[in-house]
């Protein structure tokens, strides 16, 4: 027997955003904290460097209270990609933390958008603390 919706994936943005969530040292020995959104082709990790993640999730949260700004991308931190990036299609948040050849956007559907940035919120000052603890 074979199903029909074998490649198809149920998870909610929150969990695949619990089971991802990691801090490490990129190949520079910058601590960033990668993680994903949503799974399957055309998605993947969003890494960022721990220095911008409090400012990056301030401006995820200001779409959460203003919309969506209207713009768009090159040599930016993440902070200033996701807001020149930032774009709703079909009920889904899509935003990119890097430009570039194999940047991947995160995707959330609206209705799931303001619990995965409360999310993120909640894990600044351990995704800090992680980060102290690899730099000592």
């Amino acid at each position: 027997m074979q199903s029909i919706f074998s490649n198809e994936h149920n998870e909610s943005p929150v969990a695949i955003l619990r089971q991802t969530m990691s801090v490490s040292l990129n190949d520079d020995g910058i601590p960033v904290v990668s993680f994903a959104v949503n799974r399957g082709k055309g998605s993947g990790s969003q890494v960022v460097p721990v220095a911008e993640f409090a400012e990056y999730i301030s401006v995820l949260e200001s779409v959460v209270e203003s919309g969506l700004p209207e713009d768009n991308d090159e040599h930016l931190t993440a902070a200033e990609m996701v807001r020149r990036t930032i774009r709703q299609d079909e009920g889904v948040i899509s935003f990119r933390v890097r430009g570039g050849k194999g940047a991947k956007p995160a995707k959330v559907v609206a209705s799931d958008f303001a619990e995965v940035i409360e999310l993120l919120r909640s894990t600044v000052d351990a995704v800090e603390q992680a980060s102290d603890a690899l730099t000592g």
